[in-house]
């Protein structure tokens, strides 16, 4: 019997076969010389053997090593292939580019994980935009820390964890803060005239 219609035929039956853990392989994540120096930039995992998109789940997946790796309890993914899906942070695909800078749609706050894919291998890059002033609206990056040599053409880049944009003020709260400013120039001019 053939093994892929075997595996297709357990899975519609509902058994789950068991995610293997991730395989490191070299060099290591901390090769970069330009992804660790960035604002924000926390630590790092890998580099790790395969594509980020079939190793998410599991007692050894990606999201299992975000957890125990960064302490950042995650099960959101967004791949930059599908950056105009709802809720994507990308603002561009970032497969095969050459420019090794990853832009977002808004600055980003919080922590996140930004995963780096090269050929057979992926990188992941703890982030945490909370102290950088106005967030984090783009990494400049390398993947010397994903596979030997590899320049800084990707495959795709991966992003895991919630979204969190700075906030943006209100109209109304605009309109409050002009009449507070008002008041208080109001009072002083009284104030002066007495």
């Amino acid at each position: 019997m053939n093994t892929k219609f075997l595996i297709a035929l357990l899975a519609a039956a509902g058994f789950a076969l068991p995610a293997q853990a991730l395989t490191l392989q070299s060099p290591a994540c901390g090769a970069s010389t330009v992804t660790d120096q960035q604002a924000g930039y926390v630590s790092c995992l890998g580099s790790f053997v395969g594509n980020m998109d079939n190793q998410l789940v599991g007692a050894g997946g990606i999201f299992a090593a975000i957890n125990s790796g960064f302490g950042l309890s995650t099960s959101s993914y967004f791949s930059s292939d599908n950056f105009g899906a709802s809720g994507n942070p990308f603002g561009q695909n970032e497969g095969s580019r050459d420019d090794g800078v990853i832009n977002f749609d808004q600055a980003l706050t919080g922590s996140f994980v930004l995963g780096l894919k090269q050929g057979n291998g992926f990188s992941l890059y703890l982030f945490n935009g909370s102290n950088i002033a106005g967030g984090i609206s783009s990494i400049a990056y390398d993947t010397n820390g994903v596979k030997s040599n590899a320049g800084i053409a990707l495959s795709h880049a991966g992003f895991f964890g919630t979204p969190t944009v700075a906030a943006v003020p209100e109209p109304a709260s605009y309109a409050l803060l002009l009449a507070g400013l008002a008041a208080v120039g109001l009072i002083a001019r009284r104030r002066s005239a007495a």
